[in-house]
């Protein structure tokens, strides 16, 4: 029995397009379980990521026990802050 790895998404600029998510899947042993993209529709949002819940807020990201693995995306100078933060979770963080 593979284990599932549960991803969460934070995207630190506007553009749903930066991080691709072809590869992450059940089959691959990760699962997209939630996603952020700040200043986007919750709609346009959930056209790019159908599998995944949309969340407005980084801190259901953070705080979910669940997630394993934090995706961080577009980051620029000034959101190392939110990098820190989530490698004091003791979650993974993998920056894109």
């Amino acid at each position: 029995m593979e284990t599932v790895t549960n991803v969460g998404l934070i995207e630190c600029n506007t553009s749903i397009e930066s991080f691709k998510t072809e590869t992450l899947g059940e089959a691959g042993g990760f699962r997209l379980k939630k996603v952020m993209v700040p200043n986007v529709s919750a709609e346009i949002t959930r056209l790019h990521y159908p599998q995944s819940e949309i969340v407005q807020d980084k801190r259901a990201i953070i705080e979910d026990a669940s997630i394993d693995l934090i995706v961080i995306s577009g980051v620029a100078k000034g959101d190392l802050d939110l990098v820190a933060e989530v490698v004091q979770t003791g979650k993974h963080v993998r920056i894109v």
